[in-house]
């Protein structure tokens, strides 16, 4: 299994595309694999989100019906109809998600992305199968807590990962070397440094022109 960290590595700083606005703080991660802690949080967001639209699904149709028929009560659907409905749909979301792009709505705003053996993102069949286990046997994150490699029962099965990923992208992308990062950081900090006394010196003259012109008087 390669991850994106050996991919950079591997390839060095001639590759295509470059993440040169990634924070160096958070650089040693890029590419790395992502723990329990924030691989759960990026979960629980998307099952909030496949929920809220599970429920806007049902109040819209709720409506419909009540245009053709508003005399008919039609009342709440049966909570097993919920939840048979959020499974299927966090299927179909999880594969979709994971095959177009590698990463869902709670992985993109946690910074996280999906990737096959190889570093891409899982194609369809993969995705579909990952995202039908992930749905069943939603405890398979757990094991993340002990793997060494911060892998899932899912991702042990099917040879997959779950990395630390910022970039905006459909793919994985490069970031800038450390090194180049943090003197292109010293750079822009040096410039504002400039600018900024040139700005006070010029403050400065004017004020003693002020005072010299007072003087003068």
């Amino acid at each position: 299994m390669t991850t994106f960290r050996e991919y950079r590595d591997e390839h060095g700083e001639g590759g295509p595309v470059v993440l040169d606005t990634l924070p160096v703080s958070a650089r040693k991660f890029q590419g790395e694999r992502a723990g329990f802690v924030i691989r759960t949080i990026a979960a629980v967001l998307d099952v909030v989100f496949v929920g809220v639209v599970v429920v806007g699904i049902w109040i819209g149709l709720w409506l419909f019906l009540l245009i053709f028929n508003p005399l008919e009560d039609y009342g709440l659907p049966r909570v097993g109809y919920f939840v048979i409905g959020g499974y299927v749909l966090m299927w179909l979301y999880w594969t979709w998600v994971w095959a177009t792009n590698g990463r869902s709505l709670g992985q993109y705003l946690m910074g996280l992305r999906v990737l096959d053996r190889e570093g891409n993102r899982p194609g369809w069949k993969l995705a579909t199968i990952r995202a039908a286990f992930c749905v069943v046997f939603q405890f398979g994150l757990i094991w993340a807590i002990v793997s060494r490699r911060n892998r899932s029962v899912q991702d042990v099965v099917l040879r997959t990962s779950v990395i630390h990923d910022w970039s905006s992208g459909s793919s994985p992308t490069r970031v800038l070397p450390l090194d180049a990062a943090v003197h292109k950081e010293q750079s822009e900090e040096q410039k504002i440094e400039h600018k900024a006394e040139i700005i006070a010196d010029h403050f400065s003259r004017h004020h003693d022109h002020d005072q010299s012109e007072d003087t003068g008087r």
